[in-house]
């Protein structure tokens, strides 16, 4: 276990990697939806499939640094909570349901927030299956030999 000061000063070393990464995933995120606007009431495209992206990526990532420590952890707090955290956004969603119930299209209104939620926990799950798999190819061709290594990660169910 780390004394206490130490890890205090730790949380000073992860903040700029989540500002960094934070920073990246919201111009990432305004240029996102620049590229593709929505019009009028139509499906956001946009929000949407930043979105499950996000998802998907955020899977895959957190299925390959879980539970890793040292310099990982700033990879993690640097993509997952900064970059994917400001890329996707769930405010979007909120503010486009509004817009639809205002532009009375209550189909949309539902529709848009059920499948975003279905599309994301489907792109989550993809995310960690390939996350464990890219993992386990790493793990075969690195520790191969090397006594006490599993290929499968435990902590993850699939």
């Amino acid at each position: 276990m780390q004394p206490k000061a130490y890890r205090n000063l730790d949380w000073w070393l992860i903040w700029p990697a989540i500002a960094l990464g934070g920073a990246i995933g919201a111009l990432l995120r305004y240029s996102w939806v620049t590229f593709f606007p929505v019009h009028g009431t139509a499906f956001p495209w946009a929000i949407f499939s930043e979105n499950i992206l996000g998802a998907f990526l955020l899977g895959w990532l957190l299925a390959i640094f879980i539970r890793r420590r040292g310099k990982q952890r700033y990879i993690r707090a640097f993509f997952g909570t900064g970059l994917i955290g400001s890329f996707t956004t769930f405010s979007g969603i909120t503010i486009d349901m509004a817009h639809y119930v205002h532009a009375s299209s209550f189909l949309l209104a539902v529709l848009y927030p059920v499948l975003s939620i279905a599309a994301g926990l489907a792109a989550a799950y993809a995310g960690l299956r390939l996350g464990r798999i890219t993992l386990n190819e790493y793990r075969k061709k690195n520790d191969a030999g090397k006594p006490g290594c599993k290929p499968d990660h435990p902590s993850i169910p699939m």
